[in-house]
């Protein structure tokens, strides 16, 4: 039997390593000069300090300017600059705040209880568009693309959609137009702050949301994305626009339901429940957001 004897590095040789890959990158990033890293290196040698605290005590860098470059070191992807995406996505631009943590938390159940038992596509219902579901999917998503999953968000809420505006994507040409035309081309929307993330909006309105979500098109659609994608995020319309949500879902195989604390009534949560039930669809959960 063949072995390989792994060689670890001392532990201040990694420290003096790490470091000097943070004082590099923030020189490239103009944020450092030279001489800099030296005062902060005998900084935190004299005071016990990280490079980070080092740098920042001295004044020579911010907090977000370590986020940064420690994002580009382990390809966490993020918006740098809050003025170029939706402040609704947070996980895009403040992906450290306690928020984005319990959305990872919830991105890491569904890894175990659905994506990792080899399905790929889920549902995202809500019982009235002040449950704001279109807020959860869209971080959700984003949360998933930062795990370097090819992530899709396609916009099926036909009747009142959000994803449009959230990622200021083009809107006129969407799911809609694809299931009308029956194109067999389209072209998907991708933030430049999220490399792994692809948006399919709604595109543009139509008197027939439900036939077009119904018909074989869209359950080809989703076939073909899913041989591209590793997760695919589907958001549905409410359950009091419409009941487009039900060919969705039936497609999907799974779904969880958003609710709003102090809004969402327990007698449209039980009626959702029940519709959804009847789709054969598997209901992995529900997740509540506080006000």
């Amino acid at each position: 039997m063949n072995t390989t004897m792994m060689h670890t590095m001392p532990a201040d040789d990694l420290e003096s390593a790490s470091y000097a890959r943070i004082g590099d990158a923030l020189i490239a990033h103009a944020k450092l000069k030279p001489e800099d890293v030296e005062r902060i290196l005998a900084l935190q040698n004299s005071d016990n300090l990280l490079f980070g605290e080092a740098a920042k005590r001295l004044g020579l860098v911010k907090e977000s300017d370590i986020k940064k470059v420690l994002s580009e070191q382990y390809a966490y992807a993020y918006s740098h600059d809050p003025s170029k995406i939706n402040q609704a996505l947070i996980a895009a631009h403040t992906p450290f705040c306690s928020e984005v943590e319990r959305l990872r938390s919830l991105r890491g159940q569904l890894m175990m209880r659905w994506f990792d038992l080899g399905h790929k596509t889920l549902a995202i219902t809500s019982t009235h568009p002040d449950d704001m579901s279109h807020v959860v999917t869209a971080n959700l998503a984003v949360v998933f693309s930062q795990l370097n999953k090819k992530t899709l968000l396609v916009d099926a809420n036909l009747r009142a959609p959000m994803h449009q505006q959230l990622f200021d994507v083009e809107s006129r040409v969407g799911l809609a137009n694809i299931l009308a035309n029956r194109q067999g081309s389209y072209q998907l929307s991708r933030h430049p702050a999220l490399p792994n993330l692809s948006i399919l909006a709604a595109g543009t309105q139509v008197p027939n949301p439900q036939e077009l979500l119904s018909n074989g098109s869209f359950s080809e659609l989703m076939d073909d994305l899913s041989n591209i994608y590793d997760v695919i995020l589907i958001e549905c319309v409410p359950l009091s626009l419409g009941a487009d949500y039900l060919p969705v879902v039936a497609k999907a195989k799974g779904a969880i339901v958003v609710t709003r604390q102090d809004v969402t009534t327990a007698h449209n949560l039980h009626l959702l429940q029940a519709q959804l039930t009847m789709t054969g669809a598997q209901l992995i959960g529900s997740v509540i957001q506080e006000l």
